[in-house]
């Protein structure tokens, strides 16, 4: 059914069949990252990629809507807050962005596999969802290194977070010393500044406008590193009440007071009562 989804590469992709397998999946790739979407998406775009901003109409109109959306959240934000960062900072002010539900070139991951699945499930219940599993290190071996940048000295992400603002790419390659333009996705951590990017784990890919052949699914092409697994719709309410029973909400992913009375919401409509049977294990003795 969802053999022709990826428009590109097709990603190696399994159902889940009972809620036991996500442990298993988690519990077994324990460096990966994973992503939840609550529809079959079948790929793994940053929302300022995505069809509605790189329409011809929508370009027609705004023909670079990355710099034009960016620029005026960094014009407006400050008469608003006053803990920003600093004008030249273009990571902080993408992660910024992001948190605040502003398209950019960031893709949410995280390390936890229950709270991908929760984003898998929470939604859309009469549609299938699908989860995402990624060993960042194999994306990041395409520019050349194995494991995580840095940061604050990583040439790489300081072009792709700075491109937003500059119109001439090859001169700004040129500043960071980098002998080619970065065409492939690139996988990073974010810093705590936030509650809810440590809650929900939070990790990122950073991406370059689409080019034929850089998406994720066409770099990584072997099942080993990443994998996508769909989430049958008739599942989703099990699935969501089971991840409740284990800590995994909107309260606890989204720690604020409209994360809190979501989650109270949600508990007084699914609301029953009916203390299941003990379940018997092998007995514990004295002689055990």
């Amino acid at each position: 059914m969802y053999d022709n989804i990826q428009r590109k590469k097709m990603t190696k992709t399994y159902y889940i069949d009972k809620f036991e397998q996500i442990i298993e999946i988690g519990t077994t790739f324990g460096y990966n990252w994973y992503r939840g979407h609550s529809t079959v998406v079948g790929e793994l775009t940053p929302c300022i990629f995505r069809k509605h901003y790189t329409s011809e109409i929508y370009l027609a109109l705004s023909p670079n809507p990355e710099f034009r959306i960016a620029t005026d959240f960094k014009r407006k934000a400050p008469s608003i807050e006053n803990r920003l960062p600093k004008q030249n900072n273009h990571l902080e002010w993408l992660f910024l962005m992001q948190h605040h539900g502003v398209p950019t070139r960031l893709l949410d991951w995280t390390e936890n596999i229950l709270a991908a699945t929760f984003f898998a499930v929470n939604t859309n219940k009469n549609q299938d969802g699908e989860l995402w599993s990624m060993l960042p290190w194999k994306l990041n071996e395409s520019h050349g290194f194995y494991g995580l940048p840095w940061l604050e000295k990583s040439k790489i992400v300081k072009f792709l977070s700075h491109e937003i603002f500059h119109n001439n790419p090859e001169k700004l390659a040129e500043k960071y010393k980098l002998k080619e333009l970065p065409k492939i996705p690139l996988a990073l951590q974010p810093p705590l500044k936030h509650p809810r990017y440590a809650a929900q784990q939070s990790c990122f890919t950073i991406h370059p406008k689409p080019t034929t052949g850089n998406s994720i699914p066409e770099v990584i092409t072997d099942e080993t590193f990443l994998i996508r697994y769909i989430i049958p719709k008739g599942l989703k309410q099990s699935f969501e009440t089971k991840l409740r029973y284990l800590g995994i909400t909107y309260y606890t992913l989204f720690p604020d007071l409209e994360g809190l009375a979501k989650t109270i919401v949600r508990q007084e409509e699914s609301m029953g009562w009916g203390q299941p049977r003990p379940l018997r294990y092998r007995e514990y003795t004295n002689n055990s």
